[in-house]
């Protein structure tokens, strides 16, 4: 028990600057929208110096940069949430499977909101382009599909949890 305290304490600092981080970002794509498009220009969905992109595009592709982080920020908030629960000894308690299972709902939701940005983000980029130069494209990528899986398996491990937890206040009837 001593080492999942031990280890759960340093999560939750690590987490909280990951938050902080987070919050930097997403500052960072408000102010300069060109961060959520280079992603664009490495995989060559939007070349750089073709049409210029006029204000609402830079300001949909900062609102989908933003939109992308939102997961990632529920993610760590939960997991936080579920470590500082760990720390103080509440370990198969129905709290810590609330928390595990909204992480796993957020890991869910953040391939699919990754998979649909990309899409969003090349018709926004090519939305002012002549005729015939505009893009649609899907893309799916490992860390994506990883992304939905590891979102499931967490859900599994909650039900885990929550049927230990039951247990344990069974067990804890008896005595």
């Amino acid at each position: 028990m001593h080492r999942i305290q031990k280890v759960s304490k340093a999560m939750v600092i690590l987490l909280t600057g990951a938050l902080l981080a987070t919050e930097f970002l997403i500052v960072a794509f408000l102010f300069y929208p060109e961060l959520a498009i280079q992603p664009f220009y490495e995989a060559q969905i939007v070349v750089p110096g073709g049409s210029p992109l006029v204000l609402w595009q830079r300001m949909a592709m900062a609102g989908l940069a933003m939109l992308g982080t939102a997961p990632a920020f529920y993610i760590m908030w939960q997991f936080r949430a579920l470590f500082r629960l760990f720390a103080a000894g509440e370990i198969f308690t129905g709290s810590a499977t609330m928390h595990l299972f909204r992480a796993a709902k957020g890991m869910v939701a953040g391939g699919l909101i990754a998979i649909a940005n990309t899409t969003l983000g090349a018709l926004i980029l090519t939305a002012n382009a002549p005729a015939g130069q505009h893009v649609f494209t899907v893309a799916v990528s490992s860390g994506q599909l990883a992304g939905i899986l590891a979102g499931v398996i967490f859900v599994v491990m909650g039900w885990v949890m929550q049927e230990a937890a039951r247990l344990s206040e069974e067990n804890a009837g008896f005595v």
